[in-house]
């Protein structure tokens, strides 16, 4: 999977940050989808829930979070987690 693209994963500690964090980036226009967290994440949240960005929002992310303070538990970029040929996510 060297060609994969990295896609970063927004974890929280509860859905409600979550869901809040959503909400913010649509405000700002920036690009996120509710996902599961994966499973081989060692810091995978609590509640299961996470914001999946692409690699090329995450700088534009980050400093939306910044300015807002924003919750979550940790930004952790991740390769190769979505393929063709299984089911997608929101």
């Amino acid at each position: 999977m060297a060609d994969s693209p990295v896609r970063w994963y927004i974890l929280f500690d509860n859905y409600e940050q979550g869901l809040a964090l959503h909400a913010l980036l649509d405000e700002h226009d920036l690009p996120n989808r509710i996902a599961p967290s994966p499973r081989c994440l060692k810091e995978a949240a609590a509640c299961g829930m996470a914001l999946l960005i692409e690699q090329e929002h995450i700088d534009a992310v980050r400093a939306c979070i910044e300015a807002n303070h924003g919750e979550y538990r940790v930004i952790v970029p991740l390769e190769g987690q979505l393929l063709s040929h299984r089911d997608k996510y929101c």
